[in-house]
């Protein structure tokens, strides 16, 4: 797993490095991430199952349909140019606060999931993380 950091271009594309490429492919679906100031890149696979678990839970709930239209309805179908770029819509930059020019912080979480961000939020949140603890009590995570 590993962050790299690319420029935003004036088109609103950013470069998948190649390390990356092969694991997420293509098409990939960009859309809001849980976390505020941050987007999540799934493979069309994981993207397909998150829908499909979506679709298991009663829509009574408003909480569900919230999340449903955050995650589901502002995901955006993205395939990579011969570059390795894909371009994002300005509303997903915007609920970001990314701007063309920007630095953004790609992140692999899991094999078929990135996470972005600008390379300023990175920092600030960053500088407050440094003064806290790593907290992980009640989780069973070994090798640390």
């Amino acid at each position: 797993m590993a962050r790299f950091i690319n420029k935003m271009d004036a088109k609103g594309r950013i470069f998948i490095p190649a390390k990356l490429r092969d694991q997420i492919g293509s098409p990939m679906f960009v859309t809001l991430n849980q976390d505020k100031g941050y987007l999540s890149i799934y493979s069309n696979d994981r993207f397909q199952g998150i829908v499909e678990q979506f679709s298991k839970i009663p829509m009574t709930n408003p909480k569900i349909r919230h999340a449903r239209r955050q995650i589901i309805g502002e995901a955006l179908e993205c395939d990579m140019d011969g570059q390795g770029r894909i371009s994002v819509s300005s509303e997903l930059w915007n609920r970001i606060g990314a701007a063309p020019s920007d630095e953004i912080c790609i992140y692999q979480i899991e094999k078929d999931v990135l996470e972005i961000c600008t390379k300023k939020y990175y920092d600030a949140v960053s500088e407050t993380a440094e003064q806290e603890s790593i907290d992980l009590d009640g989780y069973e995570i070994t090798g640390l």
